[in-house]
């Protein structure tokens, strides 16, 4: 049987600039340069899981706490955070990436097995559209620190 997986991925204007800017660092500055701002992204990434969890718990959809479960961050050079997956989660063992979009949008088709009616967000949505702001302030500060650190601005 094939595995299901998911996910969703939400870009952010400027982030490949910076990593653009990243790249032309002098070679012996760019591995410190990449791990501060690989620290200084998963701060900014575990705020918005811990919004995302609580946004799945208050969501009134009976499945999105279990579907939260599924939450990493991921180390990079900027805030990642991965929902889905087939870590399994579901009452009958359907696994996160399959449950991801009918815990967030509701149901598709006829039959309704998330209990709720369909909808464009239930819990991903609004809980990237109130972090966002803070968290693109959070991390665009983050990248002044360590340049300056470095002498870079």
């Amino acid at each position: 049987m094939a595995r299901t997986t998911g996910g969703l991925s939400v870009e952010v204007d400027g982030l490949m600039q910076t990593l653009k800017a990243v790249q032309g660092v002098q070679a012996d500055l760019r591995p410190g340069i990449n791990n501060e701002l690989r620290d200084r992204a998963d701060t900014v990434a575990q705020g918005l899981l811990v919004d995302l969890v609580s946004a799945a718990g208050s969501s009134g959809v009976p499945v999105a706490p279990r579907v939260a479960q599924s939450i990493r961050v991921k180390r990079d050079r900027i805030p990642v955070v991965s929902i889905g997956g087939g870590m399994r989660v579901g009452r009958a063992g359907g696994t996160a990436g399959a449950l991801v979009w009918g815990s967030e949008q509701g149901p598709k088709g006829d039959v309704n097995h998330f209990a709720v009616p369909p909808s464009s967000g239930y819990w991903i949505a609004p809980a990237v559209e109130r972090y966002g702001p803070r968290a693109r302030d959070d991390f665009a500060s983050a990248v002044v620190d360590v340049f300056r650190k470095h002498g870079l601005l």
